[in-house]
């Protein structure tokens, strides 16, 4: 049994037939009407015409309306078909009716048999796909014809009549084979038309899916070799490029050279402004930088604030350095930040192959020297390796390491100095210092390791270390009975203002170690507090609020410290050292520090003097006002057990109240 698609298809092939044979219906029967000419009626062979006619007149409409319905995709209906074939059957024998009277010889006769054999065997091919149609045509149109033919009196005519019924057994077994042929082939066509349609949805399919992984790899391929928030090159595709430029440079003799650079104090921007906004300045940055470089150099990020730049084809060093000064008066130009007007500085180191650099990793190494040593000089500047910053270099990462190390180890201490009361010379107080004490090389100077904590991101670290170490201090010195007004000093670097904490963390410690707050002191410079005023604020209230003393240390050394004094909620100024080094000598020194120390007064805070050395500047400083100072005169800054039997031998004489 075919399946209900094939039988359409069937159905479809024997429409198409009749739509082509209906129309040379009509012509054929006029033609036999001339060959009849007067041996028939008139009105008969008029009738035969008409039948003939109309019978194609309905095939040809019939199958009009199922192309339509085809169109339609509406369910073909088979019966139309089979009506027609009916009608075809019934009237072309109406020839043997029509002209069988007059036709009195055989010949005539076997003119109308053979035409009507014609007709059957046109109608063969027609209904080769559809059995009832074929069926319909066959059946009526050759036992019309054998029973006229066998009611005949003549016997030749007789035999014709016998003829017909062999002929049609003959054309039903080869109906039989044609029509099986042709379902055959209609189901093959199907079955290939679904395994194509199959194949080819799978193809396309496997296609689609071929391409998304296509893209797919290229966006993986882009991310590893892109930095996601600039765009730029990461570390992997820059020095990919880099080793080509300098392949290239060796066989053409040119000079590569990099610039490696970052954002000075970006730390501290970071964490004052938030996060957003400092990938905000990385973004606005980069567009700058690629902005100013030639076609054909390579920008990229390694990480967080670190740029370096590939610059092939130099035509000599110097244009290197030229290329990085333009990069640097670029990123100095002020910028709109979260709402703020926003100035930064960059530090950029050179090198080139002219410097006798091997590879790409050792330009990278080289330019990361000298952008250390700009760092150095003051930053906002470009510095070019030399051969002597090869070693300073790996002395930097050494002392890195040994650091970080030293952190873990509890090697990083505070070591306090002596703060006096300049009316009575008792001590009244500590500065806690930072020292790392090494058990090789011993006491590591804060000066070789303080600016490389900070550049490196272990201040934090540094100044928690710091402040834990020295809470538990004061602790201890209550315990050997030391005043309770005796007050030791912690610094507060800007990087802990920024975070916002601060106070928090101090008031844990104190909790944690039974320290009363009112015997600590924390030490905040102008630099500090600067990128967040508002932040600063709200941390040194915090702090006072909590019982801990505010010192603005440095003080005259910024540029907006008398609006600090204003804006921020201190107890006491520390006049910087540099103006109390030459206070003797100098009339400006000596004019700026009493100009302090009155207004201090009047605004009622309390003036320690830095850095007091001889006794002629500790008679100048009291002569001045200051209430108390601090410096070597008095010692130098000392581990706390020294300090403590120090601190003992000192405080024999009464400690005055301190305010």
């Amino acid at each position: 049994m075919a399946s209900a698609r094939v039988q359409a298809e069937c159905l479809d092939q024997a429409n198409r037939a009749i739509l082509r044979s209906a129309p040379l219906g009509p012509p054929a029967a006029i033609l036999l009407i001339l060959i009849l000419g007067d041996a028939a009626p008139l009105r008969a062979r008029i009738a035969l015409v008409g039948a003939v006619t109309l019978t194609n007149a309905f095939g040809i409409l019939t199958t009009l309306q199922f192309r339509r319905e085809q169109r339609r995709r509406e369910v073909h209906r088979w019966w139309p078909t089979t009506v027609y074939g009916l009608l075809v059957g019934f009237s072309w024998p109406m020839l043997a009716i029509v002209g069988f009277p007059g036709a009195d010889h055989v010949d005539m006769r076997a003119i109308i048999a053979l035409f009507v054999c014609g007709v059957s065997a046109t109608q063969i091919v027609s209904a080769a796909s559809h059995r009832r149609y074929f069926f319909a045509t066959q059946v009526p149109l050759l036992g019309v014809m054998t029973f006229v033919y066998l009611n005949s009196s003549d016997q030749t005519t007789h035999l014709l009549g016998f003829a017909f019924p062999i002929y049609l057994g003959v054309v039903i077994m080869l109906h039989h084979d044609v029509n099986k042929v042709v379902v055959s082939e209609i189901e093959l066509k199907h079955t290939n038309g679904d395994l194509i349609a199959n194949l080819t949805a799978e193809q396309a399919q496997a296609a689609v899916t071929n391409a998304r992984l296509v893209e797919a790899n290229q966006q993986l391929t882009e991310q590893a070799l892109r930095d996601s928030l600039t765009g730029l090159a990461n570390r992997t595709a820059f020095l990919e490029s880099l080793d080509r430029a300098v392949a290239s440079s060796g066989r053409h003799r040119s000079i590569v050279g990099v610039l490696f650079f970052d954002i000075d104090r970006f730390k501290l921007i970071n964490d004052s402004l938030g996060h957003a906004a400092g990938d905000e300045l990385l973004i606005a940055i980069a567009q700058r930088v690629e902005a100013v470089l030639r076609p054909g150099d390579v920008l990229g990020r390694l990480g967080g604030d670190e740029f370096v730049v590939a610059l092939p084809t130099l035509a000599d060093p110097y244009e290197a350095v030229a290329i990085a000064e333009r990069v640097r008066v670029a990123v100095n130009e002020p910028l709109e930040l979260v709402h703020r007007r926003v100035q930064v500085t960059i530090s950029i180191g050179v090198a080139t192959t002219d410097d006798k650099s091997e590879s790409a990793n050792d330009l990278l190494q080289h330019a990361d020297a000298a952008q250390y040593r700009a760092k150095q000089s003051g930053r906002d500047r470009v510095e070019v390796f030399d051969v002597d910053l090869r070693s300073r270099a790996q002395h930097v990462v050494d002392t890195e390491i040994a650091l970080r190390n030293a952190l873990d180890l509890g090697h990083v201490v505070p070591w306090f100095q002596p703060q006096i009361d300049l009316q009575t010379g008792a001590v009244i107080g500590a500065e806690a210092l930072a020292r790392w004490v090494d058990p090789e090389r011993g006491v590591i100077p804060p000066d070789e390791f303080l600016p490389l904590a900070e550049m490196v991101g272990l201040m934090f670290r540094v100044d928690t270390t710091i402040a834990a170490a020295s809470v538990r201090a004061r602790v201890r010195l209550a315990e050997l009975g030391v005043d309770p007004r005796f007050r030791v000093w912690s610094n507060v670097s800007p990087g802990m203002l920024a975070r916002g904490n601060q106070t928090e963390r101090l008031a844990v410690y104190m909790q944690g170690t039974g320290c009363d707050p009112h015997g600590f002191g924390i030490e905040i410079t102008e630099t500090g507090v600067l990128y967040d005023l508002e932040a600063a604020r709200r941390e040194l209230t915090a702090a006072r609020e909590l019982g801990v003393r505010v010192a603005l240390d440095d003080f005259g050394t910024g540029h907006s410290s008398l609006s600090l004094l204003r804006d921020l909620p201190i107890d006491e100024v520390k006049i910087d050292r540099t103006f109390v080094r030459d206070l003797t000598d100098d009339p400006i020194d000596a004019a700026i520090v009493t100009g302090v120390t009155e207004i201090a007064r009047r605004i009622g805070l309390e003036v320690v003097a830095e850095g007091v050395e001889r006794a002629d500047q500790e008679a100048v400083v009291r002569e001045l006002g200051c209430a108390r100072a601090q410096g070597w005169l008095y010692g130098k800054a000392m581990p706390l057990d020294e300090f403590i039997d120090t601190l003992g031998l000192l405080t024999e004489r009464p400690t005055p109240a301190v305010s």
